[in-house]
């Protein structure tokens, strides 16, 4: 993959964005932006300098044209259950119910792909319950470039990881039984689905992608893979419960504004 040198410019935009994700404010999007997945990938590498954090996870789906694209995510982000989870009033917030995996170091030390049934059998170490908190640093959004969004840590917000489960080749891929509660009514589409089909046929190609950025993926992180529920969106502080077949649940409570994380983080 061409890693052409990032403009002077998008320096600049990926401090900008950097720093939205701390304060948690949307920006404007430029004018210009990136025009291709290579440069796209840089400007998230650039972001994540500016964080000053190590990689904690990473996001992987299908890009429009049908191939694989994905993110690295930030270690802050990650989150396990019970977590409580603050965003300001009117921020966007997403949740989907998704396949998350942890490869086996014998994949992870592979210079090149294995067989399809090589992998499926040796490939994966444990899977998870998970949701994804999907977010933006753009105003605007979602009617903004794909390759902003793309660089915009694709669209990530946080990742709330159930318990770890051993790999089960077993398991229902294509149409999993899902649900997503919030508040405790159910918010998941049915029948269940993700945009990959099965979403293990992206974690190959997306560790050779990471492979040719020059960014390994390590045995402790977890790759989440793409939404079973589809999206729902809430503006208030709620309660969440998400199931994904025979996974550990997972649960959390997502606040509407840091003062009331604070008062909720004393009583607790």
């Amino acid at each position: 993959m061409t890693r052409p040198s990032l403009p002077e410019e998008w320096k600049t935009v990926a401090q900008d964005i950097a720093r939205a994700w701390i304060d948690q404010l949307c920006l404007p999007v430029p004018a210009h932006g990136p025009t291709n997945i290579a440069t796209a990938y840089q400007l998230q590498e650039a972001i994540l300098n500016h964080l000053k954090e190590p990689i904690g996870a990473w996001k992987v789906g299908i890009n429009p044209d049908g191939g694989v694209w994905g993110s690295p995510l930030p270690c802050t982000a990650l989150k396990t259950s019970h977590s409580l989870l603050s965003f300001p009033p009117g921020a966007i917030r997403g949740l989907e119910v998704e396949l998350a995996f942890r490869l086996s170091p014998k994949v992870l030390e592979e210079k090149k792909p294995m067989s399809e049934e090589t992998f499926l059998h040796e490939g994966i170490l444990e899977m998870a319950c998970a949701i994804e908190v999907v977010s933006s640093r753009f105003l605007g959004w979602p009617h903004i470039p794909e390759f902003w969004k793309l660089s915009d840590l694709q669209n990530h917000g946080a990742l709330l990881l159930g318990s770890p489960a051993p790999y089960d080749p077993d398991f229902p891929y294509l149409t999993p039984p899902v649900s997503l509660q919030v508040g405790g009514n159910e918010q998941a589409k049915f029948p269940s689905g993700n945009p990959a089909g099965d979403p293990r046929t992206l974690l190959q190609p997306f560790l050779q992608q990471c492979r040719e950025r020059g960014i390994p993926m390590e045995p402790h992180h977890w790759i989440t893979t793409g939404s079973y529920s589809g999206v729902y969106f809430i503006k208030n502080s709620e309660c969440i419960q998400a199931t994904l077949g025979d996974l550990g649940p997972l649960t959390a409570t997502l606040l509407s504004s840091s003062r009331e994380s604070a008062t909720m983080d004393k009583s607790a």
